[in-house]
């Protein structure tokens, strides 16, 4: 500054192109600085693609669900799942995610009785018309400890969340499903924003004997939007079954990208969790971003991150820890969706999966193999046919009769059958 304003002008004239050389080559030095952080950080993504994140959750558990504890015990246990929640959030967010999905059932556990189960449970009103941030307004509801937790993880990690927990709403005997005891419990999903704002909450319709909760009166079918993917939905486990809501909401909704909270017990052969989630991501044409529990001992595992042709998935029946996913996946749009239907590497990928998959057999499931092929074929056919299969699934006992096909119209390879 002193050589431009106390030299002749051409002294003047050197040091402007001087002075501007230089701030181009700053510039330009912090630019590429700024990319190596982006690079570094995991948040250099394709256009049209967002990074998701999955954990499944080796929760702690209560060693006696059924007893009834006061809350500041509740809260003590919670916590602890809460404490390895944040730490994941924190992995997550480094590594560029945008959203992250915890399992059902993670931060409270499960098999409680409706009493016991009660001083775990937060209130959360159920409305769409009022806006809160549990991180930023603590002192609107008591009883919101484990919200305001995950509220603030979300705020402070720039990063939406979802999660499930118990809940409660307390409600008027003029009401004619208000439960005895004036008021209902569900089992909830909550979703926050990167703000921390709850912008949707899911109460889960089709329970798997949870005799803690109630099924809501109505089926809820609840969105939210990101400005990273636009729309999403949520359903809990046991829904992934059923029309309503599952499917009602991909349908009626146009929802392409579904966030799953799930406590899933692997059941052989058709209701193994990644199994069942990977048919349905590809069957729906969706995205779906699915947390289990971690308890190999029950059979729980089984997470993923799915699109309708790539599956970045984890299942382990021998490791005892937990396990965060986290890829970088397409959003799910109308013209990508026509895409896959052209795209003449759609049937080549449709099988082809990103894993991390070990497993052991476990000695409730089993299936057994048809020793002699009913029907009156031939022993040269008997030969050429595949077997027949019995197994146990969901108490119930299954005979499994191989197709021939793909798509379109099957035949049973047992026609007397």
């Amino acid at each position: 500054m002193i050589c431009c304003s106390g030299s002749p002008r051409p002294t003047c004239f050197f040091c402007s192109r001087f002075m501007a050389y230089t701030m181009v080559d700053l510039c330009w030095k912090l630019s590429i600085c700024f990319l190596c952080y982006q690079v570094v950080s995991g948040r250099v993504k394709k256009e049209g693609h967002y990074v998701a994140a999955v954990y499944e959750h080796k929760s702690i558990l209560s060693p006696n669900p059924t007893a009834l504890v006061d809350r500041q015990s509740a809260l003590e246990l919670m916590g602890r799942n809460l404490d390895i929640y944040e730490e994941q959030v924190v992995a997550a967010a480094r590594q560029g995610a945008q959203i992250i999905v915890f399992p059902e059932d993670g931060i409270h556990g499960f098999n409680f009785t409706r009493s016991s189960i009660y001083p775990y449970l937060d209130f959360v009103l159920h409305s769409r018309s009022m806006k809160w941030n549990p991180c930023r307004e603590p002192y609107l509801f008591n009883d919101t400890e484990v919200l305001q937790r995950l509220s603030c993880m979300a705020l402070k990690n720039k990063i939406f969340l979802v999660a499930n927990l118990g809940t409660k709403q307390p409600c008027e005997y003029t009401d004619p499903h208000c439960p005895a005891d004036g008021r209902y419990q569900f089992n909830t999903n909550v979703a926050f924003n990167d703000d921390g704002m709850l912008v949707a909450t899911y109460r889960k319709r089709n329970l798997y004997f949870e005799y803690a909760f109630d099924t809501p009166p109505e089926p809820d079918y609840e969105i939210f939007d990101t400005p990273f993917a636009g729309k999403f939905g949520m359903f809990t486990c046991f829904d992934i079954l059923f029309f309503e809501p599952a499917v009602n909401l991909i349908r009626q909704y146009n929802v392409k990208q579904v966030a799953y909270p799930t406590a899933w017990m692997n059941q052989l052969p058709l209701l193994s969790a990644v199994e069942f989630q990977q048919a349905f991501a590809t069957a729906f044409k969706v995205n779906i971003l699915a947390a289990n529990i971690h308890h190999p001992t029950l059979g729980m595992t089984g997470s993923g991150i799915y699109t309708p042709v790539k599956s970045f998935i984890y299942h382990n029946m021998e490791s005892y820890g937990g396990k965060l996913i986290v890829a970088e996946i397409p959003v799910i749009t109308v013209d990508y969706e026509n895409n896959l239907e052209s795209n003449k590497r759609f049937r080549e990928n449709l099988h082809h999966s990103y894993k991390t998959f070990t497993s052991t057999s476990l000695d409730d499931q089993v299936c057994f193999k048809e020793e002699e092929t009913a029907g009156r074929a031939s022993e040269k056919e008997k030969e050429q046919l595949p077997p027949l299969f019995y197994a146990e699934m969901m108490y119930d006992n299954f005979t499994l009769v191989p197709v021939w096909g793909w798509k379109g119209e099957l035949q049973n390879v047992y026609p007397e059958n």
